[in-house]
């Protein structure tokens, strides 16, 4: 009989340390919730877009020491684990603000890409373009010069057969200009006729 005591001791001393056992990590989480919270803060830094959540989660952990100090330590766990979630949501503004302006800038750059690709294309085109017109430019002097040696070789006459040779000799199919001659230049004569 003396064996019911124990068993009825030993059930006891294990449900106590049950309930200890659950309770420890509600009170782990609750207190770590306020290092938590201030972590969370410390990384923000004072310049960070929160929209007023990290204000909110400071005011918070405050509330959370004042209650401390009162002794309403229920309330204090309250505040902390309020000041852990407004913290988590300054984070994750923060985050998002920061995404957002990555994408902003990833937007600006692609459209300053794409600009500078068009103008490159054009520059490009215009390139090709002006390239074919001094081809064909090339190809009609070619041919123009080409018909125009073809035609001095046909109009050519042999040397042999021509009456007489000019003094000058001929350029490019066009006769030697005629021989003119000079007028009797008088030395004594005053250069200007007026000056007499």
């Amino acid at each position: 009989m003396t064996s019911t005591p124990r068993v009825a001791t030993n059930a006891v001393a294990l449900g106590v340390a049950a309930a200890l056992a659950l309770s420890l990590p509600a009170r782990v989480a609750r207190a770590d919730d306020r290092a938590s919270a201030a972590a969370i803060l410390a990384t923000l830094g004072p310049g960070a877009a929160t929209d007023g959540a990290a204000k909110q989660a400071r005011d918070a952990l405050e509330r959370g020491t004042r209650m401390r100090v009162a002794g309403d330590v229920e309330h204090a766990r309250a505040a902390e684990g309020l000041a852990l979630e407004w913290a988590a949501l300054a984070r994750d503004t923060a985050r998002a603000v920061a995404a957002e302006a990555e994408a902003r800038a990833a937007a600006v750059a692609r459209a300053e890409a794409a600009a500078r690709v068009e103008r490159e294309q054009a520059l490009l085109e215009e390139a090709i373009s002006r390239s074919g017109r001094l081809k064909a430019e090339l190809a009609a002097l070619t041919a123009k010069d080409a018909k125009s040696k073809a035609k001095d070789r046909t109009s050519a006459v042999p040397a042999s057969a021509a009456p007489h040779a000019s003094p000058t000799p001929a350029t490019r199919g066009q006769s030697a200009p005629p021989a003119t001659k000079k007028p009797h230049v008088d030395a004594d004569a005053p250069a200007d006729p007026g000056a007499r």
